[in-house]
């Protein structure tokens, strides 16, 4: 993003509509240049109609066997409640052959049904539909059903014994490409409900309500919460699995978003808010007490900064390197190196990046462009993610003209 860019972007930040019609006239405009779709000095395998998901999780087995991902037969367009995807996953060489286990309606193009393994299991997890309301499932690589669980989970920990839970219904209005469109939040009218964030012991099936949004929203009000309808979103356990971080997020007519970040422990105890001003868009743990958040800190403006948990440190990441947001994850062994991506530039292109902390070295892995039809809620962010020993990524690009499952091996 250039400086005249991040300029108008800031100007016209808290009017969605207005932002998205310069934005889109600007992206048409340069679009007209003959670009190349690809970028890379690696070689990129493409899976087209397949795709993962977010960025917070990784789709590769423990052994690195298998391969979870999701198969579509759906043009690009709003998602239907009768719609659904199909539930698998890749093996052989090159990740070449896929599985179907199941099919799921619960899903939507930026996080599909949070499919993600149960701990170094050969168990997965993901969300469904019962026809009455969302549960999530859990099936082996035999395709054997282990158990249902009575609700959709947003985040599963790391040993695969506790998953979190929110309402998914409330954010297919609140946050279109979040939610789920084959049910109704009973709430939905209400500015702050009583239904909340959710732990779920999974051995036990068992669970435990932690706190609902309208206890949230009570703490250090706003004057920007009054009136606004308020919801949780981005649950992510710490490495250890022992605490999370969440947003709370409210809008009053869907034209800007306002978010603070949270973490707790295990029982909800000892919840802390990051000194971050109204925004922050997406983040990851790089260790049990540091997280790493494309943000806003008061008087610095957005960018990436590596907070302290617990305290109010924060450190400017990237600093005329790292000028656009991204979804970062770190390296799984090196956690000195974190991936990222952009949002398309004014050129359609997103580009996938590693950076390394203690050397401020940002190195660009491949540029992508994406077709102007995938914008907004049916946009195909790149997503970046790791595989169990960092020697590989997975993330989805509609640069082929659809939305595919692309896999990048790293140089040793």
């Amino acid at each position: 993003m250039t400086k005249f860019e991040k300029y108008i972007y800031d100007l016209l930040k808290k009017n969605q509509k207005v932002k998205d019609i310069v934005r889109d006239f600007y992206q048409l405009i340069f679009s007209l240049k003959p670009t190349k779709s690809v970028i890379s000095q690696y070689k990129i395998i493409n899976r087209q109609n397949y795709f993962f998901g977010f960025h917070d999780k990784s789709p590769w087995s423990a052994d690195g066997k298998y391969l979870l991902a999701n198969h579509f037969n759906i043009k690009n367009r709003k998602i239907l409640p009768s719609d659904f995807i199909d539930v698998g996953y890749f093996y052989g060489e090159n990740f070449a052959e896929f599985s179907t286990v199941d099919k799921t309606s619960a899903f939507n193009w930026q996080q599909g049904c949070m499919l993600q393994w149960v701990g170094s299991t050969d168990k997965f997890i993901y969300n469904y539909f019962d026809k009455t309301k969302h549960i999530s499932r859990i099936k082996n690589v035999d395709n054997q059903l282990i158990c249902e669980l009575p609700r959709p989970i947003a985040a599963l920990s790391p040993d695969g014994k506790y998953a979190l839970s929110y309402n998914f219904e409330r954010l297919a209005k609140l946050a279109p490409g979040y939610g789920y469109e084959n049910a109704k939040d009973l709430e939905l009218n209400n500015y702050e409900p009583s239904h909340g964030l959710v732990i779920i012991d999974i051995e036990n099936y068992s669970e435990i309500k932690l706190f609902s949004i309208k206890e949230i929203a009570s703490i250090n009000r706003e004057k920007s919460m009054e009136n606004a309808f308020h919801y949780f979103s981005h649950c992510l356990f710490s490495p250890s699995g022992k605490k999370f971080a969440f947003y709370h997020r409210w809008t009053r007519d869907l034209r800007y978003t306002f978010t603070r970040l949270f973490t707790c422990n295990l029982d909800g105890s000892d919840l802390y808010s990051f000194p971050t001003n109204g925004m922050v868009s997406h983040y990851g743990w790089q260790n049990e007490n540091s997280l790493l958040a494309y943000c806003a800190v008061l008087g610095t403006g957005d960018a990436y900064y590596l907070f302290e948990d617990k305290t109010d440190k924060a450190i400017q990441i990237g600093l005329n390197l790292l000028t656009d947001d991204g979804h970062p994850s770190f390296n799984p062994v090196n956690k000195n190196i974190f991936i990222t991506d952009t949002y398309p530039n004014r050129f359609r292109q997103s580009t996938l990046s590693t950076y390394k902390l203690m050397d401020n070295i940002k190195t660009d892995i491949a540029i992508l462009r994406q077709p102007l039809q995938f914008k907004d809620d049916l946009r195909c962010d790149l997503h970046p993610r790791w595989n169990r020993d960092g020697t590989m990524l997975c993330f989805d690009s509609a640069h082929t003209g659809i939305r595919s499952l692309c896999i990048l091996k790293l140089n040793q």
